[in-house]
């Protein structure tokens, strides 16, 4: 692999409605879909060249993925999902809003959730989907996902612990944007 691009997913109607969607599954909006189209436009135009599509299996991912392979020109057929890949599990709180578990809680406390993935099983599983992407024998890979799950496979990159994400200013991808991760 010489390089590795990420982009998280488009506009959905749990990111308008500001709940906490992780695992859940949510539609893109109208603009989420646009944005996915314009992603893959830019890619074409900015002649960024993919060898291979991973999604999360979560529809808002895979359906962002199959858009911008439409417009890159990669076969949809060959997209390939892979769990390790969705977004972290906030448990009790999904489909909750964000605003409401702000009001008594900081977001280290997401870690105590009921049925929340933890932020040190989240990069594990960060951790074990670098080294499966480093097994992959292309040289330009697209995954597209989410945006918690970003930061923790550029903390994997990095080397960095998982607790950064506690006292670090958190860099947030936006809908349907690119990272150059590697």
């Amino acid at each position: 692999m010489k390089k590795l691009y990420y982009v998280r997913h488009g506009l959905t109607q749990a990111n308008v409605d500001d709940l906490w969607s992780g695992q859940m599954e949510t539609n893109l909006t109208k603009e989420g879909i646009q944005q996915a189209i314009n992603r893959g436009k830019a890619m074409r135009e900015g002649g960024i060249k993919i060898d291979l599509i991973i999604s999360s299996p979560l529809s808002r991912a895979l359906h962002t993925a199959k858009l911008i392979a439409k417009e890159i020109g990669y076969p949809e057929d060959k997209i390939e999902t892979n769990p390790l890949f969705v977004e972290r599990s906030y448990g009790i709180h999904e489909g909750k809003p964000n605003s409401d578990f702000f009001k008594d809680h900081t977001y280290k406390d997401m870690d105590d959730a009921e049925g929340a993935e933890s932020f040190a099983d989240l990069q594990v599983r960060a951790n074990r989907a670098l080294k499966y992407l480093k097994t992959i024998d292309h040289d330009n890979i697209l995954v597209v996902s989410h945006g918690t799950f970003s930061r923790a496979l550029v903390r994997a990159v990095t080397n960095e612990p998982h607790t950064v994400e506690y006292t670090k200013e958190l860099v947030r991808l936006g809908n349907a944007e690119l990272l150059e991760i590697i």
